[in-house]
């Protein structure tokens, strides 16, 4: 007996060191952020066109299941919806900075749509309904707007907003658009839309502009590991960069300091950029927050690297300006949204924004004016007042002059619209992003 316990703790012993030795690589364990670093580059490799393809081509095919065929005689059944248009977001909690943008920026639009008369001459009605931070309080919200007969949701960019509700507004044909969200909202459903800029297509156009009009080659890249979302960016420029045949001549990541197994040199900013310093990129990209980019350009300074910092649109903030100042200028980034555009609609909007709320617009706040414009406007051109009537008229829109761009839906409820590329340059004596491309 003894002997039989013996032999089962020695091949217990046995199993775990093979599993042990079978996760190795090197005699190194892989973390779980530099795998999930590696599937990103995995699909956004050379076969990322195919890979979004095969998405779109499934959402259609997912999106006509119940709703995309119906006929006439169907849709003649159908309950027409009132001019009722509801704003979903957190008001209160931790999120509710998001919430408050984008009411603001749907008020201003429905306040100036009423001013001109309405919608076919008639008023549009907004209800905002407060999901409190939290899952709970969505859904909650959800069960009003089906009671409130809305006929269409403009939802803030925060996780429960979009997600958390998007079955019964399916379930109830009743249009949502997210104004921001970065997260595609793939087969939630037929009447999902989003309306955000296209990570992919603008970090095409960034390394675009990088490569052909600043002659630059040669990139070291930064993730912050602290940031899912900075892993995502990573390997869409990175991508970009081999495609079009320049080269990656260092790719390095900030680590948090609270990160177990992780050496002291991983963690500091100061020995990560000593490797960058060595191999004279033309730039650095990096695709984390601002605080940490603040960090990172101060340290790039000190250590007497000059190239321009590139990112995307966490860089494109005033505090990153007003804080980085010389240690951030000739950063170059990608944006949704322009404050500064000379557009005469575009100086409209900042300037009833800023009236109104006490503050210059951003992203969210811009974004959001647009949704309300767009679906406005889809409701103005749609045969009927009818669920499918309304949905089929908002992707039907094209070529839509909005203040974040010019703006196209595509099959999927995605847009379609350039990025503005801007770079921090001293203008009137102060620090600020000045277009460089992007817009129309």
């Amino acid at each position: 007996m003894l002997q039989e316990k013996s032999i089962k703790i020695i091949i217990l012993l046995l199993s775990i060191l093979l599993i042990y030795q079978g996760c190795k690589k090197g005699g190194e364990v892989k973390d779980e952020f530099e795998l999930k670093r590696e599937q990103r580059e995995k699909e956004w490799n050379v076969s990322g066109q195919e890979i979004m393809a095969k998405s779109e081509e499934g959402e259609r095919v997912s999106a006509e299941v119940s709703f995309e065929k119906k006929g006439e005689e169907e849709i003649s059944r159908e309950r027409p919806r009132k001019l009722r248009i509801g704003v979903l977001g957190p008001e209160t909690g931790e999120l509710s900075d998001y919430g408050l943008k984008t009411m603001r920026g749907v008020q201003l639009a429905a306040d100036e749509i009423n001013a001109s008369g309405g919608i076919n001459g008639q008023p549009l009605e907004i209800f905002h309904y407060d999901t409190e931070s939290g899952i709970a309080g969505t859904l909650k919200a959800a069960e009003e707007i089906i009671l409130d007969d809305i006929a269409a949701v403009i939802g803030s960019p925060t996780g429960e907003t979009t997600f958390s509700a998007s079955k019964k507004f399916n379930d109830h044909q009743i249009i949502f658009m997210s104004a921001g969200t970065r997260r595609r909202l793939g087969d939630t459903g037929p009447y999902m839309f989003r309306n955000t800029l296209s990570d992919v297509d603008a970090a095409n156009e960034l390394i675009d502009y990088c490569i052909n009009k600043l002659g630059m080659k040669n990139f070291a890249i930064v993730s912050s590991l602290n940031n899912d979302y900075s892993i995502t960016i990573t390997a869409l420029l990175k991508r970009s960069v081999l495609n079009k045949g320049y080269n990656i001549v260092e790719d390095i990541f900030l680590w948090s300091d609270t990160t177990a197994n992780i050496s002291k040199d991983d963690t500091s900013i100061e020995s990560q950029i000593e490797k960058i310093k060595t191999k004279n990129p033309d730039a650095v990209i990096y695709t984390g927050d601002y605080l940490e980019g603040l960090n990172l350009a101060k340290e790039m300074r000190r250590k007497g690297i000059k190239v321009p910092l590139i990112g995307g649109e966490d860089l494109a903030t005033e505090d990153f300006l007003k804080v980085g100042r010389d240690d951030v200028l000739g950063t170059i980034v990608y944006s949704g949204f322009y404050a500064d555009s000379q557009l005469p609609y575009v100086k409209n909007f900042v300037d009833s924004y800023r009236k109104k709320n006490g503050e210059y617009p951003d992203r969210i706040a811009a974004l959001s004016y647009d949704a309300l414009n767009m679906v406005a406007e889809a409701f103005r051109r749609a045969q009927s007042m009818r669920p499918t009537h309304l949905r089929d008229s908002l992707k039907k829109i094209k070529d839509f002059k909005g203040v974040t761009g010019v703006t196209s839906f595509n099959d999927s409820r995605e847009v379609k619209k350039n990025a503005f590329i801007l770079k921090a340059e001293k203008k009137d004596g102060r620090l600020k992003f000045v277009l460089q491309g992007g817009e129309v």
